[in-house]
């Protein structure tokens, strides 16, 4: 399958020309092999004699071998005429266009613009498509073997691939080839205003969830959402919160993770109460005048214990319930939670077994509505791409992100105590070397805290790292070191994303599901840029099937 840029679902037809435009383009994407790209509406622009000429290539075919194929695609009725084939345009403003001159005139923009950009070994063909009429011979102008007609449209990719010569240009050139069709400048990027743009564009792309699901209504007011990672799950919450603060409804929301619960504070409004389920437990123990300490290592047991004993005998005053990571939770906590609702109380629990890797049990929520969705939008098309590839989910995941973004980069170390700590800061040294800041990235241990070689270093690669201590103030929050690069356990940075994330000390005897869920989640927090350091035995399981 071909690729298509932009991706073809970023498509919105507005007329029956502009549908049948899209339908041919389908029809490339699927006959076309994995190793040619196709580029669509491409805008060019050209100077002559200080005069600057514009148009639009209606899809611009790269084969494998660097070399081009144009072609300039025509739906509804052309017209021969007397000297020439025309296309009538029905507005009032559009002059017939002589289809053949057209077609030249792009070619040679084509030659033009490849010279100017030094691509002079590129071959350029050019392929008119009249795809709901039929010819029966060609002219002086334009030969009948580079005009495919309605009767041809089943062997398109067939004649896309014949129309190109056999030579092969270095790798090297195709990819120069791929960026100027892309419009990508050779400049020095600024790294922050590139991820800020990504960041916003997935952010709106991911408002569909936060659109439709609360228009759902439901007699029993309980709703199961079943939504992988970077699927905007967040800003459903946040949606919901904002509505119930709005509309001066009591609100809560329970999460498990405390950076995620730290994430929706600072987002939603002050109205509503958030916390996770351990500091909700810690908050009902202190009401009922149990005063936690939180230097007895099972404090955080004995507070759920003492939560779910007492639940039931709390007053039901929420009208909304939003309980997040939904995975990572007991059956026993969330019917407890349950009972704060109001007998007209909605209740929306949301997770991703996926992401599954504490070992809970599984639950069922009698006549929820059940909502599912497999679109991540957080995550570069080429992240998600290596997601499936390597099966780590169980279905794949559909990538929704504009960004297509890089394939993640696999550092292999040797197993041993400072390998892979050896390996993550060669890889820091290199992204630095690339512009990237600290403040962009976070390192995230699949190793744990306890057994984590890079979580009992104060700096690497020359910079200080800002880590969780273990420790805890008397208000139950976590203590921090202070630093310039943020290095956590992957357990803990679950339900939050950063730019670009290092996952590293990536070292497993068996690739168990358990081993497959923790890549996820951490392959998954990546919204710009994926990095791995692994073991040498990590990667030959991981990879045993490609």
């Amino acid at each position: 399958m071909a690729t298509i840029h932009p991706q073809i679902f970023t498509i919105h037809p507005t007329s029956a020309g502009s549908y049948r435009e899209r339908d041919i383009l389908k029809m490339l994407e699927a006959g076309l092999p994995s190793n040619f790209d196709v580029f669509h509406s491409v805008e060019w622009s050209t100077m002559h004699h200080d005069h600057q000429s514009f148009g639009e290539f209606d899809a611009v075919v790269v084969a494998p071998t660097g070399h081009l194929v144009l072609l300039e695609i025509k739906a509804g009725q052309v017209v021969a005429t007397a000297q020439r084939l025309v296309k009538f345009y029905h507005t009032a403003s559009a002059k017939p266009k002589d289809v053949e001159f057209q077609a030249r005139r792009q070619h040679s923009a084509m030659l033009d613009r490849l010279s100017q950009a030094g691509l002079h070994e590129v071959h350029v063909s050019h392929l008119l498509v009249l795809a709901d009429q039929t010819i029966d011979k060609g002219t002086i102008t334009y030969p009948r073997e580079r005009i495919v007609d309605a009767t041809q449209l089943d062997s398109l990719c067939s004649l896309v691939k014949d129309a190109i010569p056999k030579s092969a240009l270095p790798d090297a050139i195709r990819v120069r080839v791929l960026d100027f069709l892309a419009n990508r400048f050779e400049l020095h990027p600024d790294t922050a205003t590139h991820i800020g743009q990504v960041h916003r564009a997935n952010i709106k792309l991911a408002e569909g969830l936060a659109t439709w699901v609360p228009r759902i209504s439901h007699s029993g007011g309980v709703f199961l959402i079943e939504a992988t990672a970077g699927s905007g799950k967040s800003q459903l919450a946040l949606a919901l919160l904002r509505e119930a603060a709005n509309n001066n409804l009591r609100a809560a929301y329970v999460c498990y993770n405390r950076p995620l619960a730290d994430h929706i504070t600072s987002l939603a409004p002050h109205s509503v109460e958030i916390s996770t389920f351990h500091e909700h437990c810690v908050n009902l123990s202190r009401k009922l005048g149990f005063e936690p300490d939180f230097n007895v290592p099972q404090i955080w047991q004995e507070t759920v214990n003492h939560f779910l004993e007492n639940a039931s005998t709390q007053p039901a005053r929420l009208d909304l319930l939003i309980v997040d990571e939904s995975q990572d939770f007991e059956p026993l906590w969330i019917e407890a939670l349950t009972s704060r609702l109001k007998d007209d109380g909605r209740l929306y629990v949301m997770g991703d077994a996926e992401q599954q890797v504490y070992g809970r049990d599984a639950f069922d929520l009698a006549d929820a509505v059940q909502i599912s969705s497999r679109d991540n939008f957080r995550s570069p098309r080429k992240v998600v791409q290596a997601i499936n590839q390597l099966k780590l989910t169980s279905e794949p995941v559909q990538a929704r992100s504009v960004f297509a973004g890089q394939v993640p980069g696999f550092h292999i170390y040797v197993s041993g105590k400072s390998g892979g700590v050896n390996a993550l800061e060669k890889c820091l040294k290199t992204l630095m070397s690339e512009g990237v800041a600290p403040s962009h990235m976070v390192i995230l241990t699949f190793a744990g805290r306890e057994h984590s070689e890079v979580m009992k270093r104060d700096t690497l690669a020359g910079i200080s790292l800002k880590k969780f201590t273990g420790r805890y103030d008397s208000a139950g929050n976590p203590l921090w070191t202070s630093g310039d690069l943020l290095a956590d356990t992957l357990y803990r940075f679950k339900g939050k994303s950063a730019p670009l994330v290092v996952l590293c000390e990536v070292d497993f005897e068996q690739l168990a599901e358990k081993e497959l869920r923790k890549l996820f989640v951490g392959f998954t927090r990546a919204e710009f840029r994926l990095e791995c350091v692994l073991s040498e035995r990590s990667a030959t399981l991981l990879m045993s099937d490609l």
